[in-house]
Parts: C-alpha cells; sequence; structure tokens
C-alpha cells in the first residue's frame, strides 16, 4: 500500500519537523490565515489549541482523516462529533518510544500497589517557553501510573497527601522535554527516563499515525496504534 498523501496545518517548530520528515507524501502545509491547495488523505494538526475545532470541520467536512497533534484543547463529545465519518487520532506524544515507556509505567505502578511503603512519582522539564504545565505527556504517564497503583487517585503540583501522585514540573532552558517515572521506596529507587534530543520523533510518530488512521473511522488515540506494534513486545514465553 502506498503512503497516505498528507497536509499539515501549523508552520510552527512541530510542524516544520513533520514537513521536513515527510519528503514526497507532503501535499501542502497551511498556516493560520492560509487555506489547503488541495484534497488530501490524511491531514495533521500542528497548529493551536483554539483552531482545532476549525480544522475538525474542515476535515469532517472534505471527509479526511485528521491527526490532532496539538495540545491545550478540549472538546468532550469529540466522537458525537466524529460519528464514524472519519477517521480521527488524538495525543498529546506520537513518539513511540513514550509510548512504550507508558505501559512500563503501568507495571511499576501495579509493582508499587504491592507494598504501600513504595511511592511512584513524576518528574517533567521542558524549555522556557512551553505554555502548558504539566505537559501533555507528563499527564499521559501519571494516568498510566495511577492506572497501575490505584491507591494513587490523584495528582498534584502541590504538596501532596499519602494517596496523591507527586508530578514536579520544571519550566527552563532550552530542554526538549525530559520525563522520568520513579519508584521510592525505603531502601532503593528505581527510575525510567525518557529524553528527546530533537522533534524528529515527535514528528516521525505523527506521520506513522497519519499511515496507521488512513482508512480507519472513529477516534483514536496512540494507545491503539501502539497495542498493535508494541504489544507484542510484553509477550515472554509465549505468556503475557
Amino acid at each position: 500500500m502506498s503512503a497516505p498523501r498528507i497536509g499539515i496545518f501549523g508552520r510552527g517548530r512541530l510542524g516544520s519537523a513533520i514537513a521536513a520528515e515527510a519528503g514526497d507524501a507532503l501535499s501542502w502545509q497551511a498556516d493560520m490565515g492560509e487555506s489547503p491547495s488541495g484534497p488530501v488523505e490524511v491531514v495533521i494538526d500542528a497548529s493551536v489549541a483554539g483552531a482545532v475545532e476549525e480544522h475538525l470541520a474542515w476535515a469532517l467536512g472534505t471527509g479526511t482523516d485528521l491527526v490532532i497533534a496539538a495540545t491545550g484543547w478540549t472538546m468532550p463529545d469529540l466522537e458525537a462529533r466524529v460519528a464514524g465519518r472519519i477517521g480521527v487520532l488524538v495525543s498529546s506524544n506520537f513518539s513511540l518510544t513514550v509510548a512504550l515507556m507508558a505501559r512500563m509505567a503501568t507495571v511499576l505502578g501495579r509493582f508499587a500497589a504491592l507494598d504501600s511503603a513504595r511511592d511512584p512519582y513524576l518528574l517533567e522539564h521542558h524549555h522556557r517557553l512551553k505554555a502548558d504545565a504539566p505537559s501533555g505527556t507528563a499527564k499521559t504517564l501519571a494516568a498510566a501510573l495511577m492506572a497501575g497503583c490505584p491507591r494513587k487517585t490523584e495528582w498534584t503540583l502541590e504538596t501532596p497527601a499519602p494517596h496523591q501522585l507527586s508530578v514536579g514540573v520544571l519550566r527552563a532552558g532550552a530542554e526538549f522535554g525530559r520525563h522520568t517515572v520513579g519508584l521510592d521506596a525505603p531502601a532503593e529507587v528505581l527510575e525510567l527516563t525518557h529524553r528527546a534530543r530533537s522533534r524528529a520523533p515527535f514528528a516521525q510518530g505523527a506521520l506513522q499515525a497519519a499511515r496507521w488512521l488512513h482508512g480507519r473511522k472513529g477516534v483514536f488515540t496512540m494507545e491503539d496504534l501502539a497495542a498493535d506494534l508494541l504489544d507484542p513486545l510484553f509477550t515472554f514465553g509465549g505468556k503475557p
């Protein structure tokens, strides 16, 4: 199967990285105030939160599958709007390595749940210009930790109560993105860290998501894509 023709909404840092990775599959890239120059099979929205609703309406009107890479937006009725007419994939982070880390975070949470003295935690560091805090990726990893350790029912940026997951946020310098999930026990500490060296992993993942999404109907996340690609890695000796 040939790669689908791709359009990109947005010329910011992520949109530019995706365009650089897309090669011949890229048909157009449109910034705010610019109109798409022709039909495509999948469009990647790497713009801003305030433009997502308009871009969704465009995708529904043209029957174009849509990958939403913008962050900081909410749309509780997204599935009702899509209603199976097109494919829509939403994610705060398109790195498959981060998707793998989320699975490992759930396992870490399950291990923490076996002993109340084991405290899971999360730390994240981004460049000074990043607006949202915690990041969307931090929220995804926090949810993965809590899925494994249900006694940590909430997360907080303030001094946590014993039942809460502690999340530390740093906005400084030029860090692309660093996330650590950890487990602190009385006699030992375990940490898993993902550090992005560039935006290439997110751009490559968004393009992989676009290829995976094309031809599917409904609303999906990177979790659905990762289930296809990563779950076989968690099978050992024929047993999960």
